[in-house]
């Protein structure tokens, strides 16, 4: 029985057992260098920095506005249902 290789490698080295117009070997060697990714950095979104500001108005503001659309947007909401339901 023949023992499997330690280092994962599964390449044949026996370059009989390779098929003859096989370039993986040719293609492996010669790679270019691919450049270095810059690291990303995380640009917090406006909302974001208005929520966690260290000013109490700034903080305050967003929570007032906040609220003001979520009203708007559940009544907006029921007026939409109510007219679809009266259309159907």
């Amino acid at each position: 029985m023949v023992e499997q290789k330690e280092n994962g490698n599964f390449e044949n080295d026996n370059p009989a057992l390779t098929r003859a117009g096989s370039t993986s070997q040719e293609s492996s060697t010669v790679k270019e260098p691919t450049p270095e990714a810059k690291p990303q950095i995380e640009k917090k979104s406006f909302f974001e920095r208005w929520s966690n500001s260290r000013f109490w108005l700034v903080r305050g503001s967003y929570v007032v506005l906040r609220a003001v659309w979520t009203v708007v947007m559940v009544i907006g909401g029921f007026i939409a249902w109510l007219i679809s339901l009266l259309f159907i």
